[in-house]
C-alpha cells in the first residue's frame, strides 16, 4: 500500500426525539475526526463538548505528522479547558464531555479517546471497537463480573467512570492501527449505540459509497428506535491511490439483533403486573426491586422502583448513606437524580462504593489519619 491514503468523510448530528438540546459536538477536517458528547444538562453539556473540541479542531491546521504526535494532549488540554471553565462559572459547575478523536497520517489512525463514544472500524465485512469504553460495566466486564451480552441490558451501562472535566488532569487512552484499502472509520456517541447493536451499524456503514446518505441512515436508524439520547456520526472513508476504481462496500446480511429501551421494559412489565394482579402485583414486583438515587441531598439505596404510579411512590429508602450529591463528580449526579438501578442489595452496596467522587468529597468522607505524636524520651535519673 502507498505511504498515504486518501481520506473521504462525512458527519452528522441530531437531537433525537426525546432530548430538547445537542450536547453532543463532531469535527470532521483534513486528517483530524472528532465526537464529543458533554454532560451536565441545560447548556453545560454543549459548552463542554465545544470548549473540549476546540483543542482538537487545532490540530487540523498542522500537518498530519505534528498532528498525530499532539493529539493525546490535545485532548488533555480539552480536559482542562472544561475544568477550569467549571470552575469559575457557577452556572457550568459539574459539566463534562466524553471524546474520540482520531488523527490520520500516512496509512495510519492513531486514536486518543476518554469516556464511552467510540471509533469503530470496519474491515472486510467485520466490525471492531477500537476504542474502550469508560463505563461501570465495561470494568464489570473486564472484571469478569459481567458477560458482554449481560452489559449489552445492564442498567448503569452508561455509566461513566472517565470524562474530561470531572478532574484537573484525565488519563487519555492512545492506540493506533495500519489502514488498508477499503478501511471505514466510524466515530460516534452513545445515542447511535444506545439504540443499534455492533452488527446493525456495520451493516449500515457497509453499504453504498455515498458517505451522506449512510450517515442519515443511522441517524434514522436511531431514532426510529426512540432516538432517546442525541447521535452523533462521523464517517471515514481509507482507499489506496494506488487501487482506483473499487467497487463499493456491500452489506452482509443482519444478524437480527435488537435492543430494547430499558424504561419502556419497566413500564410493560407495570402493565402486565397490573394485568395479572392489579396494584397489589405492581407493588410485589418493585419490592423485589433495587435503585440507587438521590433523598433530598444525600445518595440513598431504594427499594423499589423509581417511578410514581397512578400517584403513589413505588419505592422507600432502603439504606441511607454518608455520600452527599455534592461529594459526586458533577457528570454523575443527573443519572442519580432518576435512579440507577441495581439487581439487588448486595449490588446496590458496592455501586455505592464506585461511585465517582470530587477530590473534596473523597477527603470527606476518607480523611487522612492524623499523624501519630512524637514519643517525648524521659529524662534519665540522676
Amino acid at each position: 500500500m502507498s505511504t498515504a491514503v486518501q481520506v473521504r468523510s462525512s458527519f452528522l448530528t441530531d437531537v433525537g426525539r426525546v432530548r430538547e438540546r445537542n450536547e453532543d459536538a463532531c469535527f470532521a477536517g483534513d486528517h483530524v475526526f472528532a465526537v464529543a458528547d458533554g454532560l451536565g444538562g441545560h447548556r453545560a453539556g454543549e459548552v463542554a463538548s465545544d470548549l473540549a473540541l476546540g483543542s482538537v479542531r487545532a490540530l487540523d491546521q498542522t500537518e498530519p505528522r505534528a498532528a498525530a504526535k499532539g493529539v493525546a494532549e490535545a485532548v488533555r488540554k480539552g480536559n482542562r479547558a472544561v475544568h477550569d471553565r467549571a470552575e469559575t462559572d457557577d452556572s457550568l459547575r459539574g459539566m463534562g464531555t466524553t471524546m474520540t478523536a482520531v488523527v490520520i497520517s500516512g496509512n495510519t489512525a492513531f486514536i486518543a479517546h476518554v469516556g464511552d463514544s467510540r471509533c469503530y472500524l470496519i474491515r472486510g465485512g467485520a466490525i471492531t471497537q477500537l476504542s474502550r469504553d469508560h463505563t461501570l460495566v465495561a470494568r464489570m466486564v473486564s472484571e469478569g463480573r459481567l458477560t458482554p451480552e449481560q452489559a449489552e441490558a445492564h442498567p448503569q451501562r452508561s455509566v461513566l467512570t472517565r470524562a474530561l472535566g470531572a478532574d484537573k488532569e484525565v488519563d487519555v487512552d492512545e492506540s493506533r492501527i495500519t489502514l488498508i484499502d477499503g478501511d471505514r472509520l466510524l466515530l460516534c456517541s452513545d445515542g447511535l449505540t444506545g439504540m443499534l447493536g455492533d452488527d446493525e451499524i456495520r451493516d449500515e456503514v457497509a453499504a453504498g459509497a455515498d458517505l451522506d446518505e449512510i450517515c442519515r441512515r443511522l441517524v434514522d436508524a436511531a431514532n426510529e428506535r426512540g432516538g432517546q439520547d442525541n447521535i452523533t456520526v462521523v464517517l471515514i472513508d481509507i482507499s489506496d491511490p494506488a487501487h482506483p476504481g473499487r467497487k463499493p462496500h456491500r452489506a452482509r446480511p443482519s444478524s437480527g439483533k435488537r435492543r430494547f429501551p430499558w424504561r419502556l421494559v419497566v413500564w410493560l412489565l407495570i402493565l402486565a403486573a397490573l394485568i395479572g394482579g392489579g396494584y397489589g402485583g405492581v407493588k410485589a414486583w418493585a419490592d423485589r426491586s433495587y435503585y440507587v438515587g438521590l433523598d433530598g441531598d444525600r445518595v440513598a439505596i431504594y427499594r423499589g422502583l423509581p417511578v410514581t404510579f397512578a400517584g403513589v411512590h413505588l419505592s422507600h429508602v432502603q439504606e441511607p448513606t454518608k455520600i452527599t450529591k455534592n461529594d459526586v463528580v458533577g457528570y454523575f449526579q443527573p443519572r442519580l437524580a432518576v435512579g440507577i438501578r441495581v439487581p439487588s442489595l448486595v449490588k446496590a452496596r458496592e455501586f455505592v462504593a464506585t461511585i465517582p467522587l470530587t477530590a473534596a468529597g473523597k477527603a470527606r468522607l476518607n480523611p487522612a489519619p492524623s499523624p501519630a505524636p512524637k514519643a517525648t524520651p524521659k529524662a534519665s535519673a540522676t
